[in-house]
């Protein structure tokens, strides 16, 4: 099967037969169990060979089932003796074409089991009734357990290792194991037909020959299910496909709208008469923290909508990840404002004022800046509070004279939602800022539980963290 892809084949292989080893598992087990349960009902003497022969498949299915179940696998790992060499063996066949010891046991013993029913060794003393019930459990066996080694993940895996997610590709099948699976069907279909067609016993020969012929032909459909397999794989590599290239679409849009509309601001900026530096800084600081914002979305695959409440930490991380890394050690965020939902409005808000008070402080000197951001209703109204507060060589009086600046601006921005923006020195000798800028909310905003009664802040992480 040709992919451009094969490494979302492979990983949608491992992951699809995980799921069909969990649920064909159960599907064996009472086929097993059908089997015990005709035991009692054949010829007294021949019990305990049937036993014998049923043993070996019920330890292969017992085991698979464990397999095909991580939280019974851990438990295999401590079993005396078997478990130190078991487990491992176990562990280690995930995603690969090899044989393994349940594989072994179901395959090799059901072959083993199908001598009891049909063959030259045929057991007596089952009703035809009784038989046909064996030879049909027998079938469903072996079809369910030889689907899982046409279909072993391993046949998928690409040239080389590759990592995909949290799977891991040791490379691909050897000549002889693709072979051996082409040769399944038919093989395991011919064996099939020389115990059940041919009259071995008068019990066999008087189930009727079109259900004998039916289980035999139903083997030779393991190539059929191996088809449509292909095909549903290969068209998970396609949707894989389509919706990786939508959303590298979407995300080059949401940068290139960043990116325009804060180049025209600059522009603007840049092209009028009461022209200021601190202005044209701002905006760009801004636009720096959008784009980081939009890319760790991306990362994330965060599939939020812009007018969705989102969490104030993803910002503040974005909005430090564009400071120089001697900076970040030196910012801080309440550990509540992190849980604390934002509409887009807000958010807005927010960010520029993160984004150019907490630049100031450390581009002034500031060890240490501390940030907190609460919500607290006050009547029917919610208010959104920003406090910074910072050990640097304080901020001068006359801030807000300029009404030019990048904090005057934004001064009178909140004044739009009856807000305000305040300064005033931390230490009674003029050292260090508390910048206080407060609101009334134009989003809904849900307010979270704090995590404690007093929560720490937690330091900024550095930008490859993101």
């Amino acid at each position: 099967m040709k992919s451009a892809r094969q490494d979302v084949v492979w990983a949608t292989a491992v992951r699809t037969l995980d799921a069909q080893h969990r649920t064909t598992t159960w599907l064996r087990l009472a086929c097993i169990a059908a089997l015990w349960a005709l035991l009692p009902l054949g010829d007294p003497d021949e019990r305990g060979r049937v036993a014998l022969q049923l043993v070996p498949v019920t330890a292969g299915v017992l085991l698979s089932h464990v397999h095909a179940r991580p939280e019974l696998l851990q438990y295999l790992a401590h079993v005396p003796f078997l478990g130190s060499r078991l487990f491992p063996h176990l562990t280690g066949t995930r995603g690969r074409a090899k044989f393994d010891l349940p594989g072994v046991l179901e395959g090799g013993g059901i072959l083993l089991a199908s001598t009891v029913y049909g063959g030259k060794w045929a057991v007596t003393g089952y009703s035809v009734n009784e038989l046909s019930i064996a030879l049909l459990a027998v079938t469903v066996f072996t079809w369910s357990v030889f689907l899982n080694v046409v279909l072993d993940a391993g046949y998928y895996a690409p040239r080389g290792g590759v990592e995909f997610g949290t799977e891991r590709s040791a490379g691909p099948a050897s000549r002889a194991l693709k072979g051996l699976r082409h040769a399944i069907p038919p093989g395991v279909a011919a064996l099939v037909a020389l115990m059940f067609v041919p009259p071995w016993t008068p019990t066999l020969e008087a189930v009727p020959i079109a259900l004998r012929i039916i289980l035999v032909l139903s083997i030779l459909s393991l190539r059929l299910a191996w088809l449509g397999y292909d095909q549903i794989l290969a068209a998970a590599a396609e949707t894989v496909s389509d919706a990786e290239h939508a959303a590298r679409v979407k995300e080059a849009g949401e940068l290139h709208s960043t990116g325009k509309n804060a180049v025209g601001n600059v522009l603007n900026a840049l092209d009028s008469p009461n022209y200021k530096y601190s202005e044209v800084r701002s905006l760009l600081r801004n636009t720096l923290v959008q784009m980081e914002e939009a890319i760790r979305r991306a990362r994330s695959g965060s599939q939020l909508s812009p007018t969705d409440l989102q969490p104030l930490g993803p910002l503040w991380q974005a909005a430090v990840a564009v400071l120089p890394t001697a900076w970040r050690a030196r910012c801080a965020l309440d550990a509540e404002a992190h849980e604390l939902l934002l509409g887009p409005t807000d958010r807005q808000l927010v960010q520029r004022l993160i984004s150019d008070l907490v630049t100031n402080a450390v581009r002034a000197g500031a060890s240490s800046v501390r940030c907190s951001v609460r919500s607290t209703h006050a009547g029917r109204a919610l208010q959104i509070e920003v406090c910074v507060q910072d050990n640097g060589p304080g901020m001068p009086p006359s801030v807000l004279d300029d009404p030019m600046t990048s904090l005057a601006v934004m001064a009178r921005e909140l004044s739009r939602y009856s807000g305000s923006l305040t300064f005033s020195p931390q230490a009674a000798d003029g050292l260090g800022t508390v910048v206080r800028a407060c609101w009334r909310s134009a989003d809904i905003v849900k307010i979270p539980k704090p995590r404690s009664a007093d929560p720490a802040p937690l330091p900024a992480k550095q930008k490859n963290q993101g």
